[in-house]
């Protein structure tokens, strides 16, 4: 059902720009916020204006130094949208791959930190299957839920939200 000019296989990966570019935008307005607060309540513009900066520093510190890329954070398979599957990100090293007919939810929630939360009909006939206990992450509300932080999504969530209606069983 794809045509020649569709792709077969669609990667949503994190991307440092948008990283980038959102910090980029957060430091001045986080900046210009502080320095009106303080020229509201009498202080002098510039005090606390190290809070901004000090954010910025260590959340370098924190991406870079503090958690290695070896850290178990996968950077470069979030999520792949192919013709007949689903792939995502497991457990330790593995990649798991769910039949779209398989996939009994997927639903993106959050604004500030958006979560695709993906689970699958039959466990079992996920590739490679894996038991209820190597699903479970912070915030699962499910046995089976898979939960993919869409922080910084490449090409973005409306695109994201396309692809799964338009793959997806209603």
């Amino acid at each position: 059902m794809t045509t020649a000019d569709e792709p077969t296989v669609i990667e949503f990966r994190r991307s440092r720009g948008r990283e980038v570019g959102f910090l980029a935008t957060a430091l001045p307005v986080l900046a210009v916020a502080l320095a009106v607060v303080n020229l509201a309540s009498g202080d002098p513009w510039w005090d606390g204006l190290w809070l901004p900066l000090t954010w910025f520093l260590l959340w370098g510190f924190f991406r870079g130094v503090a958690r290695p890329p070896s850290s178990g954070q996968r950077p470069g398979l979030p999520l792949r949208l192919a013709v007949d599957h689903l792939q995502v990100a497991g457990p330790g090293e593995r990649t798991l791959a769910i039949e779209w007919s398989n996939v009994a939810r997927a639903e993106i929630s959050g604004w500030w930190y958006p979560v695709l939360a993906i689970e699958p009909a039959d466990p079992d006939r996920t590739r490679p299957p894996i038991a209820r206990w190597e699903w479970a992450t912070y915030g699962q509300s499910r046995p089976y839920e898979i939960r993919v932080p869409l922080v910084y999504l490449s090409p973005g969530r409306d695109q994201l939200r396309r692809e799964l209606a338009r793959r997806l069983p209603a």
